[in-house]
């Protein structure tokens, strides 16, 4: 009660300003940290009540005290915000993670010679990094090649800019990858030039380059420096391959951000495609923590502040965005109006090609720890999409109904994970509380048996339904009764493979050649296989035991005994008395008697 009339009387003296409030827990841990434009009607809107985002009301539980900073300005807010956020790392905060293990290209600028080197770690030493790159043999490619358009020193030589400080270069100056300024073959004036043309190159302004280039070869050439000048002209062919390497989506030179975000229950990640000079040069991913129950917009507009934060002051001339992200009139004034949302077209196809990237990621992320057999399969993604599912169906169940004019019904239920069978996990039910051909009925009654049983690890993410609008709606029905929203359900008719959704009038239609399709139908097949094969297993038992029912002196349990013995009636005949006299309860007498009568069984039906 203490701590309840604390908070109250710091709700009430909340100033009307912008700044960054940050929620605590009993033990003063800082749990959340938020930015508002006017700081008491955002605090004091977590204490109304009226939240039903299930992470927000979890955290407003933990809510002990609470502290702010003000801030002159909603944008100084928003940095603040990041900042703390990447300080302090709340747990109910999306959070960026870092990128230690993405390798960047580092140039030591600070030295008279600086040195070219692929690393791991951002250490603030006054040097220069690019990236992070996540296609690390690409960027190991590139950088080959790069040594011959521009020669720069890999070594870790200490190099000074006055007189020699070596007697004899390493192996790559008789190579040519590097001008060898240990001893003295190349200037700080000269060597600073091919530092300034590698920048350049990775900043994307290629023409720039390649215009200097063609300069210097001319006054070679009017010179009548034809070797000098030939090596200029192999630098500006090279230039050249890597450029037509590379995919042209703008001609206006121009440079562009270009963001993808994906989410999977507690994993998620966005994309992002850097244009430049029109060029899709490089790919970086970000995976981030702390989404599970957060919406797209909202892990977009996390994001946003986190991975601008440190690059404001060099923003590309767009940025493309596949979502629009919560509080955008207030994020694209910090970040200087340059956000946009393609609805279609060639931008639109850009974000869905930075969207791809960043579901690679998570899938890989969710599949480190399975066998390659074990991996999620394209047809799964495809079904995904397709059908707009909520989430990949790794895990699917199929129903099928097997009866004969209402005798002895029963249901089969098929497991499949990642397009595979998994068949210890198939089950099978013979119906207890549907009397006669009643599909719906024994749809519902398959499905609540299952699901009183099956345990945590093997619930499924979608259920598929062999048959049409009317099975589906019942089904869906008794999902609801069951209360597992979080299952997704679809029904496949077999007239023409239409696939219907629940609350949907039109159905589905799937290409032929659609692997989506594929799956569906196989394992719809193999639901029907299983469900007519133990039709089949128990009108044979059914069978045996009523021809057996008419010979005196088996009892039951003798009946069962020669079932689970012979398998059938055929081979009950063709046994001979000693292989009758083998099963318990069977002697001499009833041997003879249960061959006699099924011997003359056989010559009535002659």
């Amino acid at each position: 009660m203490k701590k309840k009339g604390v908070l109250e009387q710091k709700l009430q003296l909340l100033p009307v300003s912008p700044g960054i409030y940050m929620m605590k827990n009993g033990t003063g841990k800082i749990i959340y940290i938020g930015k508002a434009k006017i700081l008491r009607n955002r605090v004091r809107s977590y204490f109304r009540g009226t939240t039903t985002d299930k992470k927000t009301k979890e955290m407003v539980s933990k809510i002990a005290d609470f502290d702010y900073i003000l801030t002159k300005t909603e944008d100084q807010a928003l940095v603040l915000e990041a900042n703390l956020v990447k300080k302090n790392k709340p747990k109910y905060n999306i959070q960026l993670k870092d990128d230690k293990s993405k390798p960047f290209i580092k140039l030591t600028i600070k030295e008279p010679f600086p040195q070219v080197i692929v690393t791991r770690e951002l250490v603030k030493d006054g040097s220069r990094y690019f990236g992070p790159y996540t296609d690390v043999k690409a960027l190991r490619r590139t950088l080959r090649l790069l040594e011959w358009v521009f020669p720069l020193r890999t070594c870790s030589r200490q190099i000074k800019s006055g007189k020699p400080d070596y007697q004899r270069a390493c192996i790559n100056f008789q190579l040519g990858k590097c001008l060898a300024p240990c001893i003295g073959e190349i200037t700080v004036k000269d060597y600073k030039e091919n530092v300034s043309g590698l920048i350049k190159f990775l900043n994307g302004r290629n023409q720039e380059i390649i215009d200097d280039l063609i300069a210097r070869m001319k006054n070679y050439s009017n010179s009548l420096l034809f070797e000098e000048a030939g090596k200029i002209k192999e630098k500006i062919e090279n230039i050249q391959k890597l450029n037509r390497a590379r995919n042209m989506f703008f001609t206006d030179q121009k440079n562009r951000d270009v963001l993808g975000v994906y989410q999977e229950g507690k994993r998620a990640a966005v994309s992002v495609l850097k244009i430049l000079s029109g060029k899709l040069l490089n790919k970086e991913i970000y995976a981030l923590d702390n989404t599970e129950g957060s919406s797209l917009a909202s892990i977009m507009e996390a994001f946003l502040k986190q991975y601008y934060a440190s690059r404001i002051d060099s923003l590309p001339h767009k940025i493309l965005l596949q979502i629009q992200p919560d509080d955008l009139k207030t994020l694209n004034k910090w970040l200087k109006n340059k956000i946009i949302v393609p609805k279609k077209g060639d931008k639109k196809a850009l974000i869905s090609i930075a969207r791809e990237n960043a579901f690679n990621f998570v899938e890989e992320e969710k599949l480190k720890h399975l066998r390659k057999s074990n991996r999620t399969i394209f047809p799964i993604k495809e079904l995904k999409d397709k059908l707009n599912l909520r989430q990949l169906p790794r895990k699917m169940i199929c129903l099928d109904i097997s009866t004969i004019q209402g005798s002895d019904t029963v249901s089969s239920i098929v497991f499949f994970e990642n397009g595979k069978p998994r068949k210890k996990n198939y089950r099978h039910f013979i119906m207890e509380t549907v009397t006669g051909q009643d599909d719906f009925a024994s749809m519902a009654e398959t499905m609540k048996r299952y699901f009183v049983k099956v345990e945590e690890d093997t619930k499924p993410d979608l259920i598929v339904i062999d048959g049409g609008k009317g099975q589906l709606k019942r089904s869906y029905e008794v999902l609801q009764e069951l209360k597992l929203d979080n299952i997704e359900i679809i029904s496949l008719a077999k007239r023409i493979e239409e696939v219907f959704l629940p609350n949907r009038k039109e159905s589905i239609i799937l290409p032929r050649n659609s692997a989506a399709l594929r799956v569906l139908v196989k394992i719809r097949d193999e639901a029907h296989r299983f469900a007519i094969n133990f039709h089949r297993k128990r009108r044979k038992k059914r069978t045996l035991i009523s021809v057996l029912d008419d010979i005196s002196g088996v009892g039951a349990h003798l009946k069962f005994s020669l079932l689970n013995k012979f398998g059938s009636v055929d081979n009950i005949k063709e046994a001979s008395i000693s292989e009758l006299m083998d099963i318990k309860g069977i002697g001499e007498k009833n041997a003879k008697i249960i061959l006699n009568f099924l011997n003359k069984q056989n010559l009535k039906k002659k």
